[in-house]
């Protein structure tokens, strides 16, 4: 360690008060400068200075705390720390230690203020469209939206031009897998709708069913007490990323 009581004509060595201000110092060195610190008018001026440059770096802990959370980058916290005490470490006299942590300080704040900003954005919802159309062509179609919630998936369905059922029937929205076929099913419902006068319809539907999962939806005819799906296949789609 330089000797903490020998003073250059011009460029006095205290490196050890940026140091102790940023509590880099081993519990030696720090108690070594804390007895120097008691007979060093220059140091007490030296640490006064230093005083604004280390509260800054103190409102910064909150935030180097969120920067060691599973979803920050893997030692982001302690790349950052060291490189501040780099920086106190470089310091060769006084004056230039006040510049170097205010530096160092204004860095730091900055990187986790916008690492703050990032880990704190919510997440985008996970968003799927399906364009449903008639199989072998036909005026009738529907536009459907799947978003995720953190209770399921929302589906808003809006569908134009299909035809009137007799009462007591519906229609049903399917997830199909693409390991669906006759005899051996791999799809799930994602609701039931009616439709008006004209064959328009705009619902609101909720399911489990995970359009990566079950990326075609179908659309069919039912009727009460059928638990699968029988009618033909009135208008189908499949997912894409997006609302």
């Amino acid at each position: 360690m330089n000797d903490l009581n020998s003073h250059g004509p011009a460029q006095p060595q205290h490196p050890d008060a940026a140091g102790w201000v940023l509590g880099v110092l081993d519990p030696d060195d720090s108690g070594r400068f804390e007895e120097h610190l008691r007979s060093c008018a220059e140091c007490e001026q030296a640490l006064a200075e230093l005083g604004p440059a280390a509260r800054l770096l103190r409102t910064a802990l909150p935030a180097i705390e969120l920067m060691e959370s599973p979803e920050a980058p893997a030692d982001l916290a302690a790349r950052t720390l060291i490189r501040v005490e780099q920086a106190a470490r470089k310091a060769t006299w006084r004056r230039r230690s006040v510049r170097l942590i205010a530096a160092a300080a204004v860095a730091v704040v900055a990187a986790v203020v916008a690492i703050t900003i990032s880990l704190t954005q919510p997440t985008p919802a996970l968003a799927f469209s399906f364009s449903l159309h008639v199989p072998h062509g036909g005026a009738a179609s529907a536009n459907v939206t799947a978003q995720q919630t953190p209770d399921g998936w929302s589906i808003r369905l809006t569908a134009q031009h299909l035809s009137p059922l007799p009462s007591g029937s519906f229609y049903e929205c399917w997830y199909t897998g693409p390991d669906n076929r006759p005899g051996q099913p791999d799809l799930i419902t994602a609701g039931t709708f009616t439709v008006d006068s004209r064959g328009d319809a705009t619902v609101q539907m909720w399911s489990a069913a995970d359009p990566r999962r079950f990326p075609t939806m179908e659309i069919t005819a039912e009727r009460p007490g059928n638990a699968t799906q029988q009618g033909a296949i009135i208008l189908s789609g499949s997912a894409h990323t997006g609302g």
